[in-house]
């Protein structure tokens, strides 16, 4: 197992054509792999509530053996 952060991104224009990402939400899980980080965090954020455009899964700790 290991923990990953699973961030929720908007993108939204601003006044010199740029479209930088603002998070939304974020989430430290444990899982097995990314993909299941990302079924965890789904499941935990409403995305309704919040128009989501990205989302990020960085690993932040080391795979155990």
């Amino acid at each position: 197992m290991r923990e990953f952060r699973v961030s929720f991104y908007k993108t939204l224009p601003n006044a010199v054509g740029h479209s930088p990402k603002h998070l939304q939400r974020q989430f430290d899980l444990t899982a097995d792999s990314p993909s299941g980080a990302l079924v965890a965090a789904e499941r935990l954020y409403d995305q309704r509530s919040l128009e989501v455009d990205c989302v990020e899964v960085v690993g932040i700790s080391p795979a155990s053996h």
